[in-house]
């Protein structure tokens, strides 16, 4: 027979791993959201601070997240105990299942984010492609995509201040982040003491 001490037990239980879990939820969703936010050129250009901010969840979910997953796996479990085993409803398979996709995905975006390099340099433009409408400059044996104005104004063979981002699981495709003419790029910088 259950008692009353039972039932506020119980019911403590719950409510505690049903905070933990909205807490661990919203550091992982925000932590995300400002990473996407901190990669967003146009933000460091308005304000390098407000940039840098942005990067601040993702710094302390780092920390925070491990911590609360561990509350709640524990938390779970002794709810969980005190419960028994019963069978669960369809909206809380939808609901377990929407976040765990979600943390998934989090999880697969931001690791494969994790690998972008830029690269930057004095480059040699060895040769130049058009494939179904979009346009590469062939820059160390990676095709990197540019766009149409660049590709007309890049000749092949010549060298290039040029700066590109790729990932690491795919190294032989980039993005061109900028290019300049070296003649434009001083030798020597002088520097007035």
């Amino acid at each position: 027979m259950y008692t009353s001490e039972y039932f506020t037990e119980l019911e403590k239980s719950y409510k505690l791993q049903k905070a933990v879990l909205y807490w661990l939820l919203g550091f992982i969703y925000v932590a995300f959201i400002g990473f996407q936010l901190g990669r967003i050129q146009a933000i460091a250009d308005f304000n390098y601070n407000l940039h840098e901010i942005m990067y601040l969840p993702f710094s302390i979910a780092i920390f925070a997240v491990p911590a609360l997953f561990l509350i709640y796996i524990l938390s779970l479990s002794k709810y969980l105990r005190l419960r028994g085993r019963q069978k669960p409803n369809l909206r809380t398979i939808a609901k377990t299942f929407v976040i765990i996709a979600s943390i998934v995905i989090i999880f697969f975006i931001t690791e494969h984010q994790f690998q972008e390099v830029t690269t930057g340099g004095k480059f040699e433009v060895t040769q130049k492609q058009e494939l179904d409408g979009e346009y590469y400059l062939i820059i160390q044996d990676k095709r990197v995509k540019t766009s149409f104005n660049v590709f007309q104004l890049i000749e092949e063979n010549q060298e290039y201040l040029i700066s590109f981002s790729w990932n690491k699981r795919s190294p032989s495709k980039g993005k061109l982040e900028r290019i300049e003419h070296l003649d434009k790029v001083p030798d020597v910088i002088k520097i007035n003491r």
